[in-house]
């Protein structure tokens, strides 16, 4: 008789957490691409303030980063536009008019 596996939800890497909503996007591979456009991003937002494809955020070894994706309204880490930086547990992240806080 064969066995029948059935495979568990992938475990989140990390999550961001919308600090208005509460909502919950669920990081689960290594590179997430954050965006208005579905077919573009992983995390998609309905924020018309963000790009179709606005920035993105990879995990490499055990530090996640994230990087703007020469966005129109720029990707915001704490307050301060970046280009491209570490993230940290705790960090808030400004996508257009949306604000996460980043959990990994």
């Amino acid at each position: 008789m064969a066995s029948t596996r059935t495979s568990a939800p992938a475990r989140p890497l990390a999550q961001l957490v919308d600090v208005v909503t509460g909502d919950t996007y669920e990081l689960t591979s290594a590179r997430a691409t954050v965006g208005r456009e579905r077919s573009m991003a992983d995390v998609v937002l309905r924020d018309p303030n963000v790009s179709r494809r606005h920035a993105q955020l990879t995990f490499t070894g055990s530090d996640w980063s994230i990087e703007d994706l020469n966005s129109t309204n720029g990707t915001l880490v704490n307050n301060r536009r970046i280009s491209r930086c570490p993230l940290r547990t705790g960090d808030l992240l400004t996508f257009g008019l949306s604000t996460f806080e980043f959990r990994g």
